[in-house]
């Protein structure tokens, strides 16, 4: 489908997880930590069991380079 699950801009202010959440998270999975203000973007979710694609997107039509880490947090 093309169903947009979620989707998120700087992480900080991600209005589907604190930005508490994010970092405990990324911490109990040895993910990189995320600096305070940052501009990344991040997603906490639960997702139902099924297949899904990620698509990352440059921000008004910039470029850059995109690393996308996908975690099962514990």
């Amino acid at each position: 489908g093309s169903t947009v699950v979620a989707s998120n801009d700087d992480w900080g202010t991600s209005t589907l997880a604190t930005a508490v959440e994010v970092a405990a998270a990324a911490t109990a999975v040895g993910g990189f930590p995320l600096n305070a203000g940052s501009k990344d973007a991040a997603l906490l979710i639960t997702l139902p069991e099924g297949a899904y694609t990620a698509q990352v997107s440059a921000k008004a039509g910039g470029a850059g380079v995109i690393l996308l880490e996908i975690y099962e947090v514990p």
